[in-house]
């Protein structure tokens, strides 16, 4: 969990710096990047739900 809160937090940075420096395609880069990170998140704790369920 910390490393998805810090890989969020650097994804806020970049997209800041991306807004000021005019990179669009940075910024939409980063935020493909944590969605890719968030549905990892899901199905990470999806998984988990499961392992639960069937011990």
């Amino acid at each position: 969990m910390i490393g998805f809160v810090c890989f969020g937090l650097s994804n806020v940075l970049w997209v800041i710096w991306g807004a000021y420096a005019g990179a669009s395609a940075l910024i939409v880069l980063q935020i493909c990047l944590f969605l890719m990170n968030l549905r990892g998140l899901r199905k990470n704790f999806a998984g988990k739900k499961n392992n639960n369920i069937q011990d």
